[in-house]
């Protein structure tokens, strides 16, 4: 029903003035609007801003249209001679979202312009209670969304971005710094100087190329936090951040030729019960890799994912096709935190159809 109207009076609207020869003028008064500082416990703040008709035609409000769902607009839909004033009043809702903001709204008008762009800003300082639950993790009076960043499956020789986000919980204004960063990591911050309340982002780019290892990388990102003006109640911060990805081989290019021509990885067994162990006495299992494919199979690495007191070798990086290779499993239970047993061993080859295979590794130390 509301559309139906808002047709209608746009439609005459445009009548009157398509008759008239002439067109209605939106001259805003102010498009902009800073709410300043307030705190969070304050919920919602609301502004008024105002368009006069300067033209020689009638002028409407068809259409308000925020660009977020914490942004609420309420517009005068009479429509306005040469001459009236109409408006449009924003609320803004900062519950549990701490911080600078910047929200955009469009109003559309049936004369000139078509469009307008109102800016709403601010800065919500954030309860504890808000501030510990979006920005869990600590640096300091610094605080980040996450200590971890996963990145997921990406194949070898790609690159990708992320973004870690933070919040100056201090009544100081803060300098953000990274340390010393590994060959698979380029990271900056930005804006690296932190007015209290405010937000930041530590921007990532990962370089797959540069990872040592095929499957799981875990690398660390050092973030340091410290006073722009020491003083005595001023306070800094450190922490580490772990970047994780899991670097995978491109087969996407191969042809059917050369997927038919692929080897096959094959495992003796998907389980090895390592049965009951005593708590110091090393003990070894063994499997084969069979490779049933027609060419050469590569083994690019053999994991256990936190495996404390398990390690695993190969006696062949290479397996011809129609031969195998011997993988033995070491477990020192000295070595090994708790009593019971239970991960996975990884075995990533060149197999396109079967690029990693697990194996279950179970048992009780006594």
């Amino acid at each position: 029903m509301a559309t139906i109207k808002r047709y209608i009076l746009s439609l005459i609207v445009l009548l009157a003035t398509t008759m008239a020869g002439a067109q209605g003028i939106a001259t805003w008064i102010e498009t902009v609007h800073d709410f300043g500082t307030f705190p969070e416990e304050k919920n919602t703040v609301t502004c008024t801003m105002r368009v006069v008709n300067t033209g020689d035609s009638a002028l409407a409000i068809t259409r308000v249209q925020p660009n977020c769902g914490c942004t609420v607009a309420q517009y005068s839909h009479q429509v306005m001679q040469p001459g009236d004033t109409g408006s449009v009043t924003l609320t803004y809702n900062a519950r549990h979202i701490p911080g600078q903001f910047e929200k955009k709204v469009l109003v559309y008008t049936t004369g000139h312009p078509r469009k307008t762009v109102l800016t709403i800003t601010g800065k919500v300082i954030g309860t504890p209670e808000t501030v510990s639950e979006t920005y869990p993790f600590a640096v300091g009076p610094v605080r980040l969304n996450t200590g971890n960043l996963p990145l997921g499956e990406i194949y070898k020789g790609k690159a990708t971005d992320a973004y870690i986000s933070g919040y100056n919980t201090a009544t100081d204004t803060m300098l953000v710094s990274l340390g010393k960063m590994p060959a698979t990591i380029s990271a900056h911050v930005v804006p690296d100087t932190v007015e209290p309340g405010g937000l930041f982002i530590v921007s990532i780019y990962y370089r797959t190329a540069q990872a040592p290892l095929w499957g799981l990388n875990v690398d660390t990102l050092d973030i340091y936090s410290r006073p722009l003006r020491p003083s005595a109640t001023a306070t800094s911060g450190a922490a580490h951040i772990d970047v994780m990805c899991n670097v995978k081989e491109d087969f996407t290019r191969l042809s059917e030729k050369q997927r038919r021509n692929a080897p096959v990885v094959e495992l003796s067994t998907s389980k090895i019960d390592f049965e009951d162990v005593a708590p110091n006495d090393p003990v070894q299992r063994t499997l084969t890799i069979n490779n049933t494919g027609k060419s050469t199979l590569k083994l690019r690495r053999l994991f256990v994912p936190g495996g404390e007191g398990i390690t695993a070798t190969c006696d062949k990086a290479e397996v011809k096709p129609g031969k195998q290779a011997t993988v033995t499993i070491t477990l020192n239970p000295a070595l090994h935190s708790g009593k019971v047993l239970n991960t996975t061993l990884n075995v990533i080859t060149n197999d396109p159809y079967t690029s990693q295979s697990l194996v279950r590794l179970v048992g009780l130390i006594h």
